[in-house]
């Protein structure tokens, strides 16, 4: 045996060979700890160190202990190695994990509020337009009136507000998973329909035909929102 024969770096289960056919045993990496690997390095390299140091380096490569240890260390350090690598590819695969986890979380909270919009137009558009023809026949046309402008306004107000929160979820849900999200609102219905003046994303105006409008016709995709969602026209 040749300290040259350590150069090309054999793997663990080869040393393990070369000491076992060798020197009569072999190193149960399957048991060994991380702990006892680590403090059994140690300790070779501290003797190896110290034969080195001394005139016993000169005849110690003819040594038959001396090329058990450096065998045994080489093998101790590819076991050490080898565990340090798993250990950082679990904490990595545990950070991948946790991200998606955090992930399908926020994407989670965006579904809950779709779920509640839904339910609201259900309202606005099934339950609130039988329940004032009830009124209308159990109680009269006036309190059903009075019902409808009252309940329709607060129902139209809600199912606005969650569409704006579910789109700001959407947008922080995006932002995690580092897709770009629009900076520019897309109108809604119930927005002021004068965007004459509105800032148009640094757009040339003067490049625009004259008395064509902005284009968007905001008061029609208002007034058509608000059908959609069961509002009777005022």
């Amino acid at each position: 045996m040749k300290l040259t024969d350590l150069q090309n770096k054999p793997s663990m289960k080869k040393l393990n060979k070369v000491t076992e056919s060798r020197f009569g045993f072999s190193i149960d990496y399957n048991s060994l700890t991380m702990g006892k690997a680590v403090a059994m390095s140690n300790k070779i390299f501290e003797t190896v160190s110290a034969i080195r140091k001394s005139s016993a380096i000169h005849t110690a490569e003819k040594d038959p202990q001396y090329l058990e240890m450096l065998i045994v260390y080489e093998g101790l350090q590819r076991f050490i190695d080898a565990t340090k690598l798993n250990e950082s590819r679990q904490k990595l695969k545990e950070g991948e994990m946790g991200k998606s986890e955090a992930i399908l979380a926020a994407k989670d909270m965006v579904d809950t509020a779709q779920d509640m919009i839904e339910k609201v137009g259900k309202m606005q558009n099934e339950q609130l337009p039988a329940l004032i023809d009830s009124i209308r026949d159990q109680i009269g046309s006036e309190q059903a009136d009075a019902f409808k402008n009252s309940v329709g306004q607060v129902l139209a107000t809600l199912s606005q507000q969650l569409g704006q929160t579910r789109e700001s979820l959407d947008g922080a849900a995006r932002a995690l998973t580092g897709e770009g999200v629009a900076t520019t609102p897309m109108a809604m219905p119930g927005m002021d329909a004068g965007m004459g003046g509105a800032d148009m994303g640094g757009a040339d105006m003067s490049e625009m035909p004259p008395e064509e409008g902005d284009g968007f016709d905001a008061t029609d995709a208002a007034a058509g929102g608000a059908e959609s969602l069961g509002r009777e026209r005022r």
